[in-house]
């Protein structure tokens, strides 16, 4: 699950794979192959612990057309070295697996995308010895998707779309379809995407907008993720119940005995400790039987 917005428009992919071919016939209009299957490959591109270079998500996909590499990178803003590390990503990757690589580029930010797609050069200027022609998707051609017609029709793209949008004052335009289009899927999967979708809007108005959308709303899968909630919440308080009881009654708990409370998660059984909790004379009886 995407804790931050950097990561959630990369992560994305790994979740929804077949987004990655959408969004490239959906905006730039190229006929990428359809994927089959993919693997997520190591991150660490590093070949000496003296330099670190670690790209964002790499997929290797198995398309209607035979292998390919997918090297998707989420950037916030200019960065010249950037251009050194996606060169060095690339050649470094098709070298080991011997496949051609594409690269995506997604930004929240309209300047961070047009200096994206460059020209995005290497060596003399001149006469430059490399040039990179990534694809390159933010706010600037990805589409703001108000109408709940259209989130419906592909859902997970519409949080991508909404995500690369999270920093537009108008993005409550977006949020509600979207929460809508999230009511046709599979409570446990809508409840997955709604909490994604908070993760990825980061800290600020989009994300509140968003919680108040979850919290006036009465779709299914808001019930299930309140009654997740509610869950965690209950299994939280008989653990620590439990302890206080047990503290209260001069019960020592040892290390293994309070390893054993903590990582259970069954509220049943947390309940019948709590009762014996009451009346045990140490942490272990409260296993027995």
């Amino acid at each position: 699950m995407a804790k931050i917005p950097h990561e959630a428009l990369h992560r994305i992919f790994r979740d929804s794979p077949a987004l990655f071919t959408g969004t490239l016939r959906r905006v730039f209009e190229t006929d990428f192959p359809d994927i089959v299957e993919v693997s997520v490959i190591d991150t660490d591109l590093t070949e000496t612990e003296a330099l670190e270079r670690r790209a964002d998500t790499i997929l290797k996909a198995e398309t209607s057309q035979g292998a390919h590499l997918l090297v998707i990178e989420t950037q916030t803003k200019e960065d010249r070295q950037k251009i050194r590390s996606w060169a060095y990503y690339l050649s470094f990757l098709e070298n080991k697996y011997e496949l051609p690589a594409t690269l995506l580029v997604i930004s929240p930010k309209e300047a961070t995308t047009r200096w994206a797609r460059g020209p995005l050069t290497l060596g003399p200027p001149q006469r430059p010895s490399m040039r990179l022609l990534p694809y390159v998707c933010g706010p600037d051609n990805m589409p703001f998707i108000t109408e709940p017609e259209v989130a419906v029709e592909d859902v997970v793209f519409t949080v991508f779309a909404a995500l690369t949008h999270r920093l537009n004052p108008d993005i409550e335009k977006a949020l509600r379809p979207l929460a809508d289009a999230l009511d046709s899927l599979e409570p446990e999967t809508a409840a997955y995407w709604a909490e994604f979708t908070e993760g990825g809007l980061g800290k600020g108005c989009a994300k509140e907008t968003w919680r108040k959308i979850m919290k006036t709303m009465s779709y299914r899968y808001v019930s299930e993720i309140r009654r997740e909630a509610v869950a965690e919440a209950t299994v939280e308080t008989l653990v620590k119940a439990i302890f206080a009881l047990l503290d209260e009654r001069g019960v020592e708990v040892g290390e293994a005995d309070r390893g054993r409370i903590v990582e259970s998660t069954d509220p049943e059984t947390l309940m019948r400790w709590l009762v014996r909790a009451s009346s045990v004379d140490s942490a272990a009886e409260l296993f027995e039987g």
